[in-house]
């Protein structure tokens, strides 16, 4: 059986020369359909926090929607859906990474062989066993 939880973004941590976040007091809300056990896995209700180097940090709460309850008015997720779907998948807003190669690798402005994560397009250079031996 499956479950809606409802998912809400705030920013409690800013890095702006103000103090401040523009999308604050804005309804950023979403809603996923979860299957029961995977709500319970995670322990919703819940929250989990996210931060950046710069300073910034984000929260993410979840709870699970009473019977019913109809969905709220959202002014969107400000393009941070990838957080609530690395928390579904993995229980983390953090990018857990799963790498396949890059098929861009090898053209002529790429220097050796690079990968990407499949799920947040990060990219990385891969690492021969030559090239670690020479860094060791």
């Amino acid at each position: 059986m499956a479950t809606r939880v409802l998912f809400r973004l705030s920013m409690p941590n800013t890095g702006s020369w103000n103090g401040r976040w523009s999308g604050e007091g804005v309804n950023y809300v979403i809603v996923r359909i979860i299957p029961e056990a995977r709500v319970a896995e995670l322990g919703i209700p819940k929250s989990w926090y996210y931060a950046w180097d710069d300073g910034w940090g984000a929260s993410v709460s979840g709870r699970v929607m009473e019977k019913g309850e109809r969905r709220p008015n959202s002014d969107g997720f400000c393009g941070y859906d990838w957080m609530v779907d690395n928390i579904i998948r993995w229980g983390t807003p953090k990018c857990q990474h799963e790498w396949e190669p890059d098929p861009r690798s090898g053209q002529p402005h790429s220097e050796g062989e690079w990968e990407r994560c499949r799920f947040c397009s990060r990219s990385r250079k891969i690492q021969t066993a030559e090239a670690v031996e020479e860094t060791t």
